[in-house]
């Protein structure tokens, strides 16, 4: 376990970070700036991180374990049967609480304000689909792993970037999202074991 210095260090970097993608792309922010505006020298910023692409690696990394971490308690809690529809419900309302919980940072994703971003994020989030779907077989899918991850990460994204955009609340994206993901597990997108 990381000592709180270094825990409270990093956690000012990243909210640092995030103060700036509000003004600025994140292809305009130097290391410099966020060490600056972040009252820390380079060598703590460059003690933690190689630079701020890794920053940017950390904090996706620290998103999908919270991600993982709600998935799981979701499925403790109300899919002790492994329904294989209810993970995937489960597996929605996981990324919609990763996304509100730090909606700060994931209001800068998209692909017009910062193309690096969202094409990193959407990797991630990809890949994670894509071992999901190999290690959960109950809904096999009609089209490949990735075709599939790849399906479900641009519409499930896009959809909840349009929801934020155009003004919803955050119960009226859930149950948007929800039901158009419902409508789709119950399409032949999937064959059911």
């Amino acid at each position: 376990m990381e000592d709180k210095r270094i825990i409270k260090t990093k956690k000012n970097i990243k909210a640092t970070l995030i103060d700036m993608l509000s003004e600025m792309p994140f292809e305009k922010v130097s290391v410099a700036d966020l060490c600056r505006r972040g009252e820390i020298s380079r060598i703590t910023f460059y003690t933690h991180y190689e630079d701020k692409y890794a920053l940017v690696a950390e904090m996706y990394n620290d998103y999908l374990k919270e991600a993982y971490d709600i998935y799981h308690n979701l499925q403790e809690a109300n899919n002790e049967k492994h329904d294989s529809v209810a993970e995937y419900m489960n597996l929605l309302k996981c990324v919609l609480d990763m996304f509100y919980n730090n909606i700060n940072f994931f209001a800068h994703t998209s692909a017009e304000e910062n193309p690096y971003l969202f094409t990193n994020f959407y990797n991630y989030v990809l890949k994670s689909v894509e071992e999901y779907i190999f290690r959960h077989p109950g809904l096999e899918p009609k089209y490949s792993p990735k075709q599939t991850a790849a399906f479900l990460c641009n519409g499930l994204f896009g959809v909840i970037n349009t929801c934020v955009h155009e003004g919803m609340k955050e119960r009226e994206v859930r149950e948007v999202t929800e039901d158009i993901y419902a409508i789709m597990l119950d399409s032949k997108l999937f064959s059911k074991k």
